[in-house]
């Protein structure tokens, strides 16, 4: 059972970056990234039941991140001044 929670939890935390780094706009995906670890790290301590809760509610937040990244691309934005390379 650990190693099942363990790998799905490592799972959903790939999924969540992926995703995360696929929203177009800068400050969004920044943001996304950022409560992305800093969920994981909150509740890295986390046993049992609550384990599974806190994964369960992180699927719902992937779909979320999802639907926002289908959302962004209709309607894209310009391109930051932090992602320009001149």
């Amino acid at each position: 059972m650990i190693t099942t929670t363990s790998s799905s939890s490592r799972s959903l935390l790939r999924s969540l970056l992926r995703e995360a780094h696929k929203v177009n706009d800068y400050n969004f995906r920044s943001y996304a990234i950022r409560r992305v670890k800093a969920g994981f790290k909150m509740n890295s301590g986390l046993e049992g039941d609550a384990k599974m809760a806190a994964i369960q509610e992180g699927e719902e937040q992937l779909a979320i991140l999802r639907r926002q990244v289908i959302v962004g691309n209709l309607y894209p934005s310009d391109t930051s001044v932090m992602e320009s390379t001149n």
